[in-house]
């Protein structure tokens, strides 16, 4: 008698099933596939050669831009922006033809309402599919921009470490010959009458020699070689006490707004130097809007952990100043030397009003950044670090003994 089935347990005319050890063994390989993917962090899609989405892998639905039920069947031209589906069709076009791995293509997405970066990567699956290999790129990209803006604030430090060593040498040479040509103005007009003629010239050469003077103070400043006087500050107190000279110094077609931040803190710099920086500030900021505005000058106590600007910095207690103008603001070239003396372009008396600012600030123990493009205004960040009520540094760092110049 029949049954229809092999001794193997097939059914007549069936092809005979795999032994059991074949059968056996396959089932491994899928599970070792199953686990291989399950450890990859990349997105992996099948895909025609027209770009048809056939299956798909992700380590997590979170990770796709659209749910799978609005991309399978459906072509890339329907699903991602025009240029990415051009140039992603292009390059599956070239691996199904030559059977190549294709070059990465890199491009942004918005997954999960946030803009990502991602590569791709297509390799040929049979006659006439590929396999999409996308990685989400977005951290390494950032790390990329960190470690880029790190290398270049460290180059800026550098330079400006090298051009304040030589204005610090100059500022010291030309006050000695000022502190001579001044002195001797002051002599001849003491052994002259009001009514010489020659005493008008004296006074000229006497009044440049004042403005020398005031010159190589400020080279002083941006070279961090002049002295100071730190003293314990309330950070909001000394500001409200300015903020009417501040205002009287905007003039009547700009606005200063004094925002001071709930206990912003106590900070320890020389008071005359903070005085000087905010009317610089406010000054350059009057200057960025002839036709009139707003300054808006505010205080916040902040910890600071996170990199700023995408720079790495020391983190701790600090008093943050934030003076912020609705002017026309400023391109990516004239932000980025804003702070070197005599740039071209106007930034205060003589060239060196933004610098010294910059050389106050790095001198006191703290740090300045700027933030500009143009239409949207400037905003000045400076972070002095914040000490306690006693006037022991804080976390944020030692400030500068008194009388004495950081070297």
């Amino acid at each position: 008698m029949t049954t229809g089935m092999d001794d193997r347990g097939s059914r007549e005319g069936d092809p005979p099933r795999p032994p059991a050890d074949t059968i056996a063994a396959l089932r491994k390989s899928e599970e070792r596939l199953k686990a291989i993917l399950a450890s990859l962090p990349d997105l992996i899609f099948r895909i025609d050669r027209e770009g048809t989405f056939l299956d798909f892998h992700t380590p997590s639905l979170d990770q796709l831009a659209v749910p799978p039920e609005q991309f399978l069947g459906k072509r890339l031209s329907d699903i991602m922006p025009e240029e990415i589906a051009r140039e992603s069709l292009r390059l599956i076009a070239g691996t199904v033809r030559t059977g190549e791995v294709s070059p990465v293509q890199e491009y942004r997405l918005f997954v999960g309402g946030r803009l990502s970066d991602f590569e791709a990567r297509f390799a040929r699956c049979g006659s006439d599919e590929v396999i999409a290999i996308i990685r989400d790129i977005t951290a390494r990209k950032q790390a990329e921009e960190t470690i880029r803006k790190n290398a270049e604030y460290l180059r800026q430090v550098q330079k400006f470490d090298a051009i304040g060593g030589l204005a610090g040498g100059m500022a010291h040479h030309l006050n000695n010959l000022m502190t001579v040509v001044t002195g001797y103005c002051e002599l001849l007009l003491t052994r002259i009458s009001a009514a010489d003629p020659l005493r008008p010239d004296i006074e000229k050469v006497y009044r440049a020699g004042e403005r020398a003077t005031d010159l190589t103070r400020e080279m002083l400043a941006f070279s961090r070689r002049q002295i100071l006087q730190p003293q314990t500050l309330e950070v909001n107190r000394i500001l409200s006490g300015i903020s009417t000279a501040l205002q009287d110094l905007a003039g009547r077609s700009v606005r200063v707004l004094f925002q001071p931040g709930n206990d912003a803190g106590v900070i320890r710099v020389d008071p005359d130097h903070l005085r000087r920086i905010m009317t610089q500030l406010v000054a350059n900021a009057r200057d960025a809007m002839p036709g009139g505005g707003e300054i808006r000058l505010s205080t916040a106590a902040v910890e600071r952990i996170e990199p700023i600007d995408g720079i790495e910095t020391p983190p701790g207690r600090f008093v943050l100043i934030t003076v912020q103008d609705n002017g026309g603001g400023m391109d990516a070239e004239t932000r980025d030397r804003i702070f070197e003396p005599f740039p071209s372009l106007k930034t205060g008396s003589e060239g060196l009003g933004l610098p010294s600012v910059y050389g106050f600030v790095k001198q006191s123990g703290g740090d300045i950044f700027v933030d500009s493009k143009p239409g949207r205004g400037t905003t000045f960040r400076i972070y002095f670090p914040r000490i306690n009520r006693t006037g022991d540094p804080g976390a944020g760092g030692e400030s500068p003994a008194p009388g004495t110049p950081n070297t």
